[in-house]
């Protein structure tokens, strides 16, 4: 299985998927952004404070300059989705009691 910037991804997680993973959609890469603005809602910018991929100092330069946000980070890997999925769900469910 190729690694697919898996590394930090809990071993049982990894087994729980699939034998061979698709191949990413180019499609992102591709197409250029359309939206003039950001929706008229709350946005937050969380970031894996283990991400090899996107390291912290870049992912609060980018927030900032782009979205005049500070990044949020938490523990968790480039997937923090996968990595820490505990982490990214409380925190999530803390913005939403907090907007409600």
């Amino acid at each position: 299985m190729g690694t697919y910037l898996l590394h930090d991804v809990p071993q049982d997680v990894l087994r729980s998927g699939p034998e061979q993973p698709r191949e990413e959609a180019e499609t992102v890469f591709g197409e250029p952004c359309c939206f003039e603005r950001w929706p008229d809602i709350p946005i937050h910018v969380l970031a894996g404070t283990d991400d090899r991929f996107f390291p912290i100092e870049f992912q609060r330069r980018v927030a900032r300059e782009r979205l005049g946000k500070e990044v949020e980070e938490i523990p968790g890997g480039h997937l923090v989705a996968l990595s820490n999925a505990e982490g990214l769900t409380e925190r999530l469910l803390a913005y939403q009691r907090a907007n409600t």
